[in-house]
């Protein structure tokens, strides 16, 4: 009896990993807002709140990223600074030799990061959240880090 009891506990606990391993492999077309903000406090990232319909503000490691939620399902992901100031050139060169970002210095010249995903082919939350890891972990980090060597003030 308690063996059998035993298996139907495993059975019902194993049934219940692979739902949720099938739910972020699940291919759809877009996410909605709200589905962005729960991956993001599941994933552990700070204080997530919508600031307005699309826009999902964030942060991590100390810095405040925007998740931009388009309405055809792509993903798009902010990351501004002020206090550094970079040039064009730099730009470029950050652009020229970095892949899986894009850099830019906006209206106030002050310099951002930012990367895509793309919903074409439909996109899962593991591809978010691949998305978001690499951006948040790798490319500002390195970003902040090149700017910081190539600061013009």
């Amino acid at each position: 009896m308690m063996k059998a009891l035993n298996t139907l506990i495993s059975t019902i606990l194993l049934s219940f990993l692979a739902i949720s391993a099938q739910a972020d492999s699940t291919i759809v077309e877009r996410f909605s807002d709200t589905e962005v903000k729960q991956v993001l406090r599941d994933e552990g990232y700070g204080s997530v709140r919508i600031i307005e319909e699309g826009e999902i503000r964030f942060k991590a490691a100390g810095n405040i990223y925007v998740l931009y939620n388009h309405d055809d399902g792509d993903l798009h992901l902010y990351f501004g600074s002020t206090g550094l100031k970079l040039n064009y050139e730099d730009m470029n060169e950050w652009n020229r030799t970095t892949r899986l970002s894009r850099a830019y210095l906006d209206n106030d010249m002050d310099i951002a990061l930012e990367t895509d995903l793309l919903s074409n082919a439909g996109i899962t939350q593991d591809m978010m959240k691949a998305m978001i890891q690499v951006f948040v972990e790798t490319s500002v980090p390195r970003y902040i880090s090149f700017a910081q060597d190539n600061d013009k003030n």
